[in-house]
């Protein structure tokens, strides 16, 4: 009797430099809406306010850029432009979940630290900085979990912390990336984050490997 199984797809054969420049583009359009409202902000509340509205757009696009280079969507024969709208649409929520609290949490401490330079002593401030760089290297850890992984976002949340302990040099390279992220969109331009930010993903994907592999060993049921 013949199989009825659907033969297995054959992986992509798109150019490494082709996959980059294509998800590059799409990160880029997607996450255009936070380069209009960060060239829009200003000082104080306000302007903190707007910036935790423009990370909002960057959490999804993230995550459908991570999608679309990781090993699954090659696996799968998607070409660049289906996986970064496959990821984009099964990721979209997910990335939400985390990122805007997230964000309305970095808010808060980034108007926290502005109000006490001068009047809080410095521990003080060198502690909301801190927590303020822990807590974006913990959204990227549980976003790329989030990436490729159905779990709750509790469950995303505390292997994302786990893991900040547990890779010590995955975490190292995480935290370079996003100081250098936060640097050039800081001190030099959203838009020339935006246009390298696939780059950026790239980096962090590699450099969360052992993360990926760990998850999927340890984490995941095997259903064969």
């Amino acid at each position: 009797m013949a199989s009825t199984e659907p033969p297995a797809p054959s992986p992509d054969d798109t150019p490494t430099a082709v996959r980059l420049l294509v998800v590059g583009v799409l990160f880029a359009l997607a996450v255009s809406p936070a380069v209009l409202l960060l060239g829009l902000r200003g000082a104080g509340a306000a302007g903190t306010a707007l910036v935790a509205l423009a990370l909002v757009f960057v959490g999804p696009a993230f995550s459908a850029a991570a999608f679309a280079l990781g090993d699954r969507a090659i696996e799968e024969g998607l070409g660049p432009v289906a996986a970064f709208g496959r990821g984009y649409r099964i990721n979209a929520m997910d990335a939400l979940v985390l990122w805007v609290p997230s964000v309305l949490a970095l808010a808060g401490l980034t108007l926290a630290v502005a109000s006490g330079i001068g009047t809080a002593p410095a521990w003080a401030t060198g502690v909301g900085i801190g927590a303020a760089v822990l807590l974006l290297l913990w959204l990227v850890q549980a976003t790329v979990i989030a990436s490729f992984f159905s779990f709750r976002a509790r469950d995303t949340a505390k292997l994302a912390l786990y893991f900040l302990g547990r890779l010590p040099r995955s975490t190292l390279v995480v935290l370079v990336a996003v100081v250098l992220a936060g640097a050039v969109g800081w001190l030099m331009s959203p838009a020339l984050l935006a246009l390298f930010g696939v780059l950026w993903v790239a980096v962090v994907l590699r450099a969360d490997r052992p993360l990926l592999a760990e998850t999927r060993q340890r984490f995941v049921a095997d259903d064969s």
